[in-house]
């Protein structure tokens, strides 16, 4: 771990998470791009990860909110719902993001090395059905979700995110 790259004070980062060849996994890169054209302040930066743990709490250092957006499969989940998940949330009630090993461990390690986290952390994990097929495209029940996962996310989070009808002129 390391300390704050200079510069990198407070604001909002948007963290997709994802690999653009493995079908669904690649939702939390479409969605936290979608977001990242609505958000309502200057200082909102996006990243886009195909890992997570140690690197992901890197990449949120410094940051005073960080909303994370990843695919997962639940036991019984239904492909294309968006769970949103507090930080105090991540340790028990995530069953299987595919890129969530490691950061509660990280965010344990940062906060005993007194990094600067953020204050505000955030995940959506959105249910997918195909996360290990190698493709550049989702599922279209995956595909035909994210309008309404984008309207959701901005709906949880109106002081960061315009609704999408209120950007159309």
């Amino acid at each position: 771990m390391t300390r704050v790259p200079e510069g990198r004070r407070g604001g909002i980062v948007i963290v997709g998470l994802g690999s653009p060849i493995r079908t669904d996994d690649a939702v939390g890169l479409v969605i936290s791009r979608r977001l990242k054209d609505q958000c309502r302040l200057p200082a909102c930066h996006l990243k886009e990860l195909m890992t997570g743990g140690i690197q992901l709490v890197e990449e949120i250092l410094g940051y005073d909110t960080a909303v994370i957006i990843d695919a997962m499969q639940s036991q019984g989940g239904v492909i294309g719902t968006c769970h949103r998940f507090e930080v105090q949330d991540l340790g028990a009630r995530i069953p299987s993001l595919t890129h969530h090993v490691g950061l509660v461990e990280g965010l344990e390690l940062a906060r005993r090395l007194q990094l600067d986290i953020p204050t505000e952390l955030r995940v959506y994990g959105i249910e997918i059905s195909d996360p290990f097929t190698i493709s550049e495209n989702m599922t279209s029940r995956v595909t035909d979700a994210v309008p309404r996962i984008v309207d959701y996310i901005c709906s949880q989070e109106p002081a960061i995110f315009v609704p999408e009808e209120e950007t159309v002129e």
